[in-house]
């Protein structure tokens, strides 16, 4: 869904929203994975020559078919026998704070502490997506040795880069090939890379090839790289190898069908061993019908890549349908109303009439869904059919949320499924804040907790409690004695210190002066004139509600869209007396089938209702408000406060008649406290540090992993 940019949402000409997409799609490709931006692909800093040696069976020990498929599970060769695995996965990145996914900077010691925990928590299988350093390996099959009984699979990704200007995947052809040999040379423990930037390189000694379940190619690719590259080869339509073949189809089944068969055939003839292989695919390409799609407002059924259409010759391994498939996305999914009509032991569940419908289909090889989950951000990007959403969950949701789409996928009749995923990465762009958290190149250093795409992990990685000593601000009221603040790359925080606790009755209101004292509001909400001048205002009623405001001029609802409300100007302007503004998103657009016969209002995720509670009611992670006896804690995301970058004090200040985002540096953030009607004090402002790198951080084990853990602790590993 982060292919998809706002403008993308409402541009009425499909074939304009196809080119633009390919246009965004070239673009996309070295910003996501840095491939040759020298900045975000440093040489590999850890020494990978200190390894234990790994001892593994000779080659020619090895099971040549360790691995099989069934129509319906991936099996595993135990004591002469194939036995059905369902398959428990997870997802893992590694892009750990300060870094991005092309560095893959995770250490031999957090791949160790990641493997004990996902053995802990009832994970068989997991899930990569591209060649790592060798210290993955070799992490690995340690672990695995040391748990012979009880080892983690491995799922091999092979990646697609996006490359192709024209989106002619056949001009990718060369790359791509030679990126396949590479990796089963390395997953091997047989290959040698030099320096490069980008991707991974050294000696790759650590054979891995006894625990890799299965091999999946590719990428999402994107439906107008599938229409271009079929109307570029008309007359591709079979081929014929000695593994797979493909008769009567298009040139997309056929270029993916040959990349098998040339994969194959190498590790066969040169490790004598195959295994089961895939294509990485997502709905927006599945091979079924939805009516309630149309093509005049979305692109998320118009092309098709059907896996079923590669047919085996001589392919013991087997091949399975791999699917990116989620509950909220594409629409079709949580819109369709005889997938609605489904039901668990929870109530309504369009995913599970989705995945029953895509299992149909593919119900002679076993569909495995390679991604699914939900992330705890406190923003959704898109809301999914009762409660299975992109992010507005907070931890404790997240794993339940997880855990039921984990007992969908089991029962549909699914080989397994892998949750995405393992930690939370703070680079990832999430197409709603796009607009709002940037330069692109400097988003791993902070983290930005409403975007969705950020907080898939069941691990975080937090910066620690709020130290209030830095930053004192004394009143001189006896009822509100003090402000302390301090900063983290999450968050905003204030303490405010009461004579006696809030009650029922009692309204607290805090205006936020982000930038600038000539510009913002100098009335808060309920009337109070204050000589701070604020672009946000909180107001706070008892331990009742949290309501976080922003000014007309300032409110950036919407800013994906084009036809924004003229008033919106996207940058603080002086006012006295003018309107205040919920903070919400727009996360859905209206749309519809093109006859008219189905059609679905826009949607609406008011983010500024934050969450409030007691200090003595049960946490949640989403907390925005702690009301206590004698303080009460705030934290605000940044982003909620039009920070486009905290690492820089960079702040949303844009002329919307000129070209791309303008903003500007903050001179730090100033407060106006109202209790009940009264000013109590405005301070100076508070600034920060600015970071360049990645700050130090803590791993913390979400709420989430112990419940999604019990949840696969209930489902088997074995069909048999």
């Amino acid at each position: 869904m982060n292919s998809l940019l706002g403008d993308l949402f409402i541009a009425s000409d499909a074939a304009l929203r196809r080119t633009i997409g390919l246009v965004i799609l070239c673009l996309l490709a070295t910003t996501l994975w840095g491939c040759d931006d020298v900045p975000h692909a440093p040489e590999d800093l850890e020494d990978d020559t200190q390894v234990p040696h790994v001892e593994l069976p000779p080659l020619g020990e090895l099971d040549p078919l360790p691995f099989a498929t069934t129509s319906d599970y991936l099996t595993v060769h135990i004591d002469g026998q194939y036995r059905e695995l369902f398959v428990k996965g997870i997802n893992l990145g590694v892009a750990v704070p300060g870094t991005r996914a092309g560095e893959l900077a995770a250490t031999r010691e957090q791949y160790a502490r990641w493997f004990e925990q996902m053995r802990d928590a009832g994970i068989n299988t997991l899930r990569i997506y591209t060649l790592h350093y060798p210290r993955f390996y070799e992490a690995l099959a340690i672990h695995n040795h040391r748990n012979p009984d009880n080892p983690l699979y491995l799922l091999h990704g092979i990646w697609l880069d996006e490359q192709s200007i024209s989106g002619d995947l056949f001009e990718m052809t060369a790359h791509f090939e030679e990126g396949i040999l590479e990796v089963l040379d390395c997953s091997h423990g047989n290959c040698t890379i030099g320096h490069r930037y980008g991707r991974a390189y050294g000696e790759y000694r650590a054979n891995v090839s006894p625990w890799i379940l299965g091999w999946i190619i590719g990428r999402e690719v994107h439906p107008e790289e599938v229409l271009i590259t079929n109307d570029a080869h008309m007359n591709v339509r079979s081929f014929t190898g000695e593994v797979f073949q493909v008769r009567a189809s298009e040139a997309t089944e056929v270029w993916w069908a040959r990349h098998l068969d040339s994969l194959i055939k190498y590790e066969r003839d040169n490790y004598g061993v195959q295994r089961p292989v895939s294509v990485s695919s997502w709905p927006t390409l599945d091979p079924l019908s939805h009516p309630t799609e149309g093509d005049h407002y979305s692109d998320e059924d118009i092309a098709v890549f059907d896996i079923s259409r590669i047919e085996p010759v001589d392919a013991p391994g087997g091949i399975f349908a791999s699917y990116h498939a989620y509950p909220y996305y594409p629409d079709f999914i949580p819109d369709d109303p005889d997938y609605r009509r489904f039901e668990d032991a929870e109530g309504p569940n369009s995913y599970l009439g989705y995945l029953i419908d895509l299992r149909s289909h593919y119900r002679n090889i076993p569909l495995l869904i390679a991604e699914f989950g939900v992330p705890s951000s406190w923003g959704s990007a898109h809301y999914g059919h009762l409660g299975m959403d992109h992010g507005g969950h907070d931890e404790r949701e997240q794993g339940e949320v997880g855990a039921r789409m984990m007992r969908t996928i089991y029962d549909a009749n699914c080989a397994g499924g892998a949750f995405f995923s393992w930690i939370d990465e703070w680079w990832k762009p999430t197409w709603i804040t796009d607009q709002f958290d940037f330069p692109v190149e400097r988003r791993a250093l902070w983290h930005n907790v409403t975007a969705a795409e950020q907080n898939f992990g069941l691990i975080a990685f937090d910066a620690g409690a709020p130290d209030f000593a830095r930053r004192v601000h004394i009143t001189g009221d006896p009822a509100l004695s003090r402000v302390r603040i301090d900063t983290d790359p999450a968050f905003f925080h204030a303490r405010v210190e009461l004579a006696t606790p809030l009650g029922e009755g009692d309204r607290l209101v805090i205006g936020y002066d982000t930038y600038r004292a000539d510009l913002g509001e100098s009335i808060l909400p309920g009337g109070v004139r204050t000589a701070n001048r604020s672009e946000f205002a909180l107001v706070i009623e008892a331990t009742d509600s949290a309501e976080l405001y922003v000014t007309q001029a300032y409110d950036l609802f919407a800013i994906w869209r084009r036809d924004v409300d003229p008033v919106q100007l996207f940058r603080s302007v002086p006012s006295d007396g003018g309107p205040w503004k919920l903070v919400r998103w727009q996360n859905g657009q209206e749309r519809g089938s093109n006859d008219g016969t189905h059609w679905f209002e826009p949607t609406f995720h008011d983010i500024g209702r934050l969450r409030i509670r007691g200090h003595r009611q049960s946490p949640s992670s989403h907390d925005a408000v702690v009301v206590s006896d004698t303080h009460v804690d705030i934290r605000i995301p940044w982003s909620l406060l039009n920070f486009v970058d905290p690492s820089r004090r960079t702040v949303m200040h844009d002329y919307r008649d000129r070209p791309g985002r303008q903003l500007q540096e903050s001179d730090g953030v100033a407060l106006s406290i109202v209790l009940n009607g009264k000013l109590i004090t405005e301070t100076p402002r508070f600034t920060w540090q600015k970071w360049e790198q990645g700050p130090p951080t803590t791993e913390r084990v979400k709420e989430s992993l112990p419940i999604y853990g019990r949840a696969l602790s209930a489902l088997p590993d074995w069909i048999d």
